[in-house]
């Protein structure tokens, strides 16, 4: 699931000089409120001695290109070295074009093209930024921040499930833990199972079975269900994950017509944004704020028109219209 990025630009000035040998009775200096006679230089509008026009830092006059910043001057050595923020991957002043992501993290916009993103959590892997990372041998890359938070056992999963679906069941989501069970798998089985359906934003899939079995005049369906999630993740992750599957489930066991892949997959994220609201780790405000800026057009906007439509509301609302409709 993708990244949101604001591209912040601190605007660059050159320096204007103007030479003037016309009378400069009524033009007065900004600075000291004297009336200048000879060169002077215009800067916003304002008039200036040569040598008025100063650095707010080191106080010497600045002679050629400038930053401004919160109404102050500086000379570009200045600014730099002590008024620009400093790039969070290799700390060298970003005086020019930089993004800051998610987490505050300030850095060069051509570090884009030089480094991976965390797989899970969409940081930038660096040293400074996530004590570096790993690349799991599925493709996937993943930074030490989650690798060290990451789960490792399927007891865990197995715990997670049971955890996902008592909660749900609070919100009026009723599942039986019965009929269905929880794989860890990597990203090529994930990939896999999933076929079609398969998106590299992924991190589950549920595989519903459905069997027929006759006797005499009565046919019974059953349904068995199969959550595939990716391993060696972060326990956030894995229950965000197992809630939006969750979902898929009830669907498949309870609504006979087929729903739009917008509303299927939007209310699907809904559950899982429910689930974590009230939860104010990082890592669940990641997840939330990842859903809420994704652009697909059926995972993102199909989870912005949900829960649009269905914020605040009792989640049987929502439950009835998946019943009762086919899309939104």
């Amino acid at each position: 699931m993708k990244l949101s990025q604001i591209i912040q630009i601190l605007v660059f000035f050159t320096l204007l000089v103007q030479l003037s040998n016309i009378n400069a009775q009524e033009v007065k200096c900004k600075a000291c409120n004297k009336v200048i006679e000879g060169k002077y230089i215009v800067v916003d509008g304002n008039a200036y001695h040569p040598n008025h026009f100063v650095c707010a830092k080191c106080n010497k006059p600045i002679k050629g290109n400038y930053y401004k910043k919160d109404g102050k001057y500086f000379d570009e050595q200045c600014y730099a070295n002590s008024v620009a923020p400093k790039c969070s991957v290799c700390d060298k002043p970003l005086t020019g074009k930089y993004l800051t992501d998610f987490y505050g993290i300030k850095y060069h916009a051509y570090h884009e093209k030089e480094l991976h993103r965390c797989d899970n959590c969409n940081r930038l892997i660096s040293q400074n930024t996530t004590k570096g990372g790993v690349q799991y041998s599925d493709g996937r890359y993943i930074c030490n921040i989650c690798r060290k938070k990451a789960v490792t056992t399927e007891a865990e999963y197995q715990r997670s499930l049971k955890k996902i679906i008592a909660s749900l069941k609070n919100y009026g989501l009723n599942i039986s833990l019965n009929n269905v069970e929880v794989d860890a798998v990597d990203r090529n089985e994930l990939k896999r199972v999933s076929d079609k359906n398969y998106s590299n934003s992924a991190r589950g899939y549920c595989l519903t079975t459905v069997m027929k079995t006759n006797y005499r005049s009565t046919t019974k369906i059953t349904k068995s269900h199969k959550i595939f999630v990716l391993n060696q993740i972060p326990a956030k992750y894995i229950e965000a994950t197992l809630a939006h599957e969750l979902m898929h489930v009830w669907i498949n066991e309870n609504i006979d017509h087929k729903l739009s892949k917008q509303l299927e997959e939007g209310a699907c994220n809904f559950i899982s944004y429910t689930y974590l609201k009230s939860d104010y780790s990082e890592d669940a405000q990641n997840i939330i704020k990842q859903m809420k800026d994704d652009h697909d057009p059926i995972y993102g906007e199909g989870f912005r028109k949900v829960y649009n439509n269905f914020k605040g509301k009792y989640l049987s609302e929502l439950l009835n219209y998946l019943k009762r409709h086919k899309s939104l």
